[in-house]
């Protein structure tokens, strides 16, 4: 072996080594680049949800203007919107008792600006339309409930009753019509059946989209009685142009004390409560999801905002999204079994 061999070997050995020392610095530098491009790509996501709300949110209410739930939607828009720091634009989409509503946000993006407000009238929609297109429990997630009523029975100003016991009297010696806020809403079905399965009394419904509709058309005379949600009922039985009947909870209401309850009235055993909850499509995330309901709990536990649901005919209680969620679900049995039992 020759010095100049010798010599060669170690600049040999040395020159890999700084290859070698080099590409994994260029490996390192690749990795650290991918690393912060990755940060990047995921900081605005994180940076939307931590700014959530930024722009205005849009408030789908699943019942025309001037119905129980557009007075609930259109106190809490205001307020939560003053709570979050950005509008939130209430948008009425009435029609087949929420599920119009209902399968719009379901379908909307998931990001926290398209929300809704409905009632369990749409739960009850989805189990007696057949192309309702809307499962609440698959295609929704539940922020908060909020603001339940009872359901109340008025009579036109020209109708000679003033107890339920005289409508249903009436009602089996001549034919009497009754509307309701839509074919399938909770007024209406309870109303059927009890109707059918307690007082044993024909009488032919007329669905309107809305309580505003129902509530004109028997103030008119052009329907005997009306099967509404309490709120929008209030004034009007308070003024004289609809004759209070009965109201559907297991106690009389603080906004119309003076009307009795139907157990009261001789039906015992059936009562029946609207709720309005506020939902959002069923990828949102959980953080917007529990932003929104944060709020919205408390809006309800404001004592201005109690008082003034208390005059208008709203109970204050409010339910987080997720217990309210599970009590979906088990309210959702419930009305499958009614369902099943009137279709039979």
């Amino acid at each position: 072996m020759t010095l100049s061999t010798m010599t060669l070997r170690p600049r040999a050995l040395l020159a890999t080594s700084r290859l070698a020392t080099r590409g994994l610095a260029r490996a390192g530098a690749a990795a650290a680049l991918l690393a912060t491009l990755a940060t990047m790509l995921a900081a605005p996501t994180v940076h939307a949800e931590a700014r959530y709300p930024s722009r205005p949110v849009r408030m789908i209410v699943s019942f025309p203007p001037g119905g129980g739930v557009d007075v609930i939607a259109r106190l809490f828009a205001d307020r939560m919107g003053t709570l979050l720091g950005e509008p939130f634009v209430v948008e009425n989409k009435g029609g087949a008792s929420g599920i119009i509503a209902g399968r719009q946000v379901s379908q909307a993006d998931p990001d926290g600006y398209t929300i809704l407000i409905a009632t369990n009238s749409m739960m009850v929609a989805q189990l007696t339309t057949s192309n309702a297109n809307l499962d609440m429990l698959r295609d929704l997630k539940a922020v908060a409930s909020i603001a339940p009523q009872a359901n109340i029975v008025v009579a036109s100003p020209g109708l000679e009753v003033k107890s339920l016991a005289d409508v249903i009297a009436l009602a089996k010696a001549r034919h009497l019509t009754y509307a309701s806020p839509g074919a399938g809403s909770v007024p209406q079905l309870f109303f059927q059946h009890f109707l059918t399965t307690v007082a044993k009394a024909p009488m032919t419904h007329v669905p309107f989209q809305g309580a505003a509709g129902a509530l004109t058309a028997t103030m008119a005379n052009q329907t005997d009685v009306a099967v509404v949600t309490l709120p929008p009922a209030v004034s009007f039985v308070n003024s004289g142009k609809l004759k209070g009947i009965a109201v559907t909870t297991k106690a009389r209401s603080a906004a119309l004390p003076q009307i009795p309850t139907v157990v009261e009235s001789g039906y015992t055993g059936i009562s029946s409560t609207v709720w309005a909850a506020i939902f959002v499509p069923a990828k949102t995330p959980d953080a917007i999801r529990a932003r929104l309901s944060e709020a919205a709990l408390k809006v309800a536990a404001m004592p201005d905002v109690q008082a003034k649901l208390r005059a208008l005919g709203y109970e204050t209680d409010a339910v987080p999204g997720e217990q309210f969620q599970q009590d979906i679900a088990k309210e959702l049995r419930v009305w499958t079994n009614i369902v099943a039992a009137m279709k039979r």
